[in-house]
């Protein structure tokens, strides 16, 4: 390696939504960094969004496919054969590399390899908190059929067993001896300490509170919406709206599945027709009192789902995918309308937008994340909703969170983080 090359930086991305976090962190980090987006997923909807949206925009990034697939499986020694595979190439990452650094979003089971390995070769391991983690069984909910689960956990029980045998054959002692965890930790707020202790049982000595780019690079954006009239009118032309209407975006979340989102066609029909009907119930409800004549609804897809609802076309709703850029949508609407969980509204309390959180469902996790966030009002029926969306047509509708104590500059101390 020519000794006046800048470091490898690894960024581990789980899907596109945490992609785009570590991409407002790029201009910060390449002057002393070579950044690379290590994708590590098998070849799923996840990983080819993000290898679309890497090549579109011309982003570094390498694949690691963890093991490769096989039609053909036996039980305990596809899983072994996989891992060692994976483990293989996770250390060839580092062949040449031997100042990287390693930087995850979170900790999840498919990084622990490379962790592992990083941490054996006594390289720096980074975790950067960018979106919510909630604490243990936060979205506690039935368990359903009792017994797959119950054979699925004594598989998975045995099979780490297996896995240990076999790293210790495969890898030697360093390896087992290594630890998963990050050398050091960057939280959002403190209650980020106590969750990733609680969650994930990392050290609050290695945790530093650093906060969220989120807050930033949004009121940036707003400030330049507002100020700089070219900049507004480019990105009203970049995404087709009428510039003499007002705009409400409303944000999709499987509120059905929080903290498990999984692309939308492996869900049931009956819990795509729950989803659907939700959403179609809440613009229908905007559309009895804004009407398309004075107001566009724009409705933005999770990262992890496909459009399922183009039966909505007929309410005059936009449906934007990850072509759009959330925050973009964001600063150009007038009302936000949301799930109280999701991490999009990390943007929208510096946004100045007023916001519904959304609770109709009456699920009871969501009004636990005031906690989080700083929300003020969480609307629990349809009937609250209705009269929310009638309080904005007036004008009258309160931001329904509080941004008084929020930072809007953590990109650079995100940045020294990652560096010092």
């Amino acid at each position: 390696m020519n000794s006046s090359a800048k470091p490898a930086l690894f960024l581990l991305p789980v899907y596109v939504g945490s992609l785009k976090y570590y991409e407002k962190l790029l201009p910060h980090l390449q002057s002393k960094y070579e950044p690379t987006f290590l994708i590590i997923r098998p070849d799923d909807d996840r990983r080819r969004g993000m290898l679309s949206y890497c090549r579109d925009r011309s982003l570094p990034f390498r694949v690691v496919d963890p093991g490769g697939e096989s039609d053909f499986r036996v039980p305990f020694v596809s899983a072994v054969v996989k891992r060692i595979a994976h483990q293989k190439a996770c250390k060839a990452i580092f062949k040449n590399a031997p100042k990287a650094k390693l930087v995850a979003v979170k900790a999840i089971a498919g990084f622990e390899p490379i962790f592992k390995e990083a941490n054996r070769q006594g390289l720096e391991t980074i975790v950067i908190q960018s979106a919510l983690i909630p604490p243990p069984n936060f979205y506690r909910k039935d368990a359903g059929d009792t017994m797959p689960v119950f054979f699925y956990r004594v598989y998975h029980f045995f099979l780490s067993l297996v896995f240990a045998v076999s790293d210790l054959l495969t890898q030697g002692w360093s390896y087992i001896a290594a630890s998963t965890h990050p050398r050091k930790v960057g939280v959002i707020g403190p209650e980020g300490i106590r969750i990733f202790k609680e969650r994930y049982g990392f050290d609050p000595k290695t945790m530093t509170v650093v906060g969220t780019a989120e807050y930033e690079r949004v009121s940036e954006l707003k400030m330049r919406v507002r100020e700089d009239e070219e900049f507004r009118e480019g990105l009203i032309r970049k995404y087709g709206l009428d510039p003499n209407k007002k705009r409400i975006l409303i944000l999709s979340v499987w509120f059905a599945h929080h903290g498990a989102v999984r692309p939308a066609q492996y869900y049931s029909t009956k819990e795509r027709e729950r989803q659907i009907t939700h959403y179609r119930r809440l613009i229908a409800s905007v559309r009895a009192v804004c009407p398309a004549e004075s107001y566009e609804v724009l409705f933005k897809l999770h990262p992890s789902e496909q459009n399922i609802y183009t039966s909505y076309e007929t309410l005059d709703v936009r449906i934007f995918g990850d072509e759009s850029i959330s925050e973009e949508l964001l600063v150009l609407s007038d009302l936000y309308i949301a799930d109280p969980c999701t991490s999009a509204n990390y943007m929208v309390v510096a946004s100045g937008v007023p916001a519904i959180f959304d609770n109709t469902e009456t699920l009871p996790a969501l009004n636990k994340c005031a906690l989080f966030y700083p929300i003020t009002k969480i609307v629990q029926n349809i009937g609250e909703f209705q009269e929310a969306v009638g309080a904005f047509a007036k004008g009258r509708l309160s931001r329904g969170y509080d941004d008084t104590d929020i930072d809007c500059k953590s990109i650079e101390r995100i940045a020294r983080f990652i560096a010092s």
